[in-house]
């Protein structure tokens, strides 16, 4: 079959993909991705054909994962994205869906469910955290307030309403276009299509996050995706000697994530380090630190792979995208989560919980005295390195690809035989 991935955001939302991708090539599938020119030379290189999609993954960062961007605002800056770019965009979506046997999309790559109605095409939601109704927890976004089930579930509905009016606002016409209904206000289409639930395939760990009971069967929390051929990968002579010339490091990095004061957090990173007298991996991510004198206890590191890397330290700190929260995880070593918006805060709310990590600090909050705390409890409380060396082991002993093909192949099968 050929499969289409849409997929729009940051690397953590491209790299399970391709891991997801090589394992359907594998099963004699063929896979295509549809991204922003940012992601197009990784996707080439992993052996992918890829399709272009307008618009800049550096911005979207910026202005949806910002610093704390409210609930809102997330939704105001959507708009304000897609509407310069709106007529070539979903030129892009459409032409990626047209030829796809089934379509996969990321969250904000839901904009393909659209086309998958006016081709017919079967369809699969790809999440990265929570996003289905649950009175668990709010939605992502949301205010975390301690006012309960009625809480959480309404700012769900809010979510809905907000989507529903973007969706109204800029893609309606698009839908008319395409011979499609309108959407009415206050109708939120993208859980069913034709009346049947939409396969959802949370690429997340149950072991990590449990699924709320309020979600149906067409909900599959697979595991995470991983790509496991990583492990092969050999560091250059100066990440080499440095792992070599001391006691173990602590990587810190904050990823994708292009909001916020770089040269505050830098300083205080430079200034914890210091005090807490660790030797530390540091990466830059999509930042620039420009003529900076790091000290001799700092190597400035660039795109290694996490599975690789993590292995290598002894305690991870980072902003707590999916991805790099389950290389964590994996690892076998505490978390330090500085969240900047988005998902990142459930994700380090969740480490915590699970005492495998140190409770998170909002980037706008990260000052030398919390965060040298922070990272001085990881390096040092034994429990939590337990705990952390045995939920490990428990993400290690997970297939989460092989769960996911399980599913889509499953499904896919009982659509041919109709």
């Amino acid at each position: 079959m050929r499969f289409c991935f849409i997929t729009i955001g940051s690397m953590g939302d491209v790299q399970p993909l391709i891991a997801l991708g090589k394992g359907l090539q594998r099963k004699g599938h063929s896979v295509h991705i549809c991204a922003m020119d940012k992601f197009r030379k990784l996707i080439e290189s992993e052996g992918f054909e890829y399709a272009h999609m307008t618009g800049s993954a550096e911005l979207l960062m910026e202005k949806l994962i910002g610093e704390q961007v409210s609930f809102d605002e997330y939704f105001r800056n959507l708009k304000g994205l897609l509407e310069p770019i709106k007529k070539d965009f979903l030129i892009d979506i459409e032409n990626a869906c047209r030829n796809a046997d089934c379509v996969l999309y990321t969250t904000l790559g839901s904009v393909a469910y659209h086309a998958c109605e006016k081709y017919k095409i079967p369809c699969f939601r790809i999440f990265f955290c929570p996003l289905d109704p649950t009175g668990e927890f709010p939605a992502m976004t949301a205010p975390r307030l301690p006012f309960g089930k009625m809480y959480n579930l309404i700012t769900f509905k809010g979510r809905d309403i907000l989507w529903s009016n973007v969706t109204r606002t800029l893609l309606n016409d698009w839908r008319v276009e395409m011979g499609l209904p309108e959407i009415k206000p206050f109708q939120f289409p993208y859980r069913e299509m034709n009346g049947k639930p939409i396969p959802t395939l949370y690429a997340y760990s149950p072991t990590i996050s449990p699924k709320p009971k309020e979600w149906g069967d067409n909900c599959h929390l697979t595991g995470f995706w991983i790509e496991e051929t990583q492990k092969e990968w050999r560091p250059d002579q100066e990440l080499k000697e440095f792992l070599e010339g001391g006691e173990k490091p602590v990587y810190i990095g904050f990823g994708s994530t292009v909001g916020g004061n770089f040269d505050r957090i830098l300083d205080v990173v430079l200034e914890s380090v210091k005090r807490t007298k660790q030797r530390a991996l540091l990466s830059a991510g999509w930042r620039n630190i420009g003529e900076r004198k790091l000290p001799e206890n700092v190597l400035l590191i660039g795109n290694v792979p996490h599975e690789w890397l993590f292995r290598q330290v002894k305690a991870v700190s980072h902003h707590g995208g999916a991805g790099t929260t389950a290389a964590g995880i994996r690892a076998g070593v505490p978390s330090v989560i500085v969240p900047f918006g988005g998902d990142q805060p459930f994700w380090g709310d969740r480490v915590y919980q699970l005492g495998i990590g140190t409770k998170p600090i909002w980037c706008k909050k990260l000052t030398a005295d919390n965060y040298s705390e922070a990272l001085n409890t990881a390096v040092t409380d034994e429990a939590m390195q337990k705990r952390a060396a045995e939920y490990g082991q428990k993400l290690r002993d997970e297939d989460g690809v092989a769960n996911a093909i399980s599913i889509i192949e499953d499904y896919l099968g009982l659509i041919c035989t109709y």
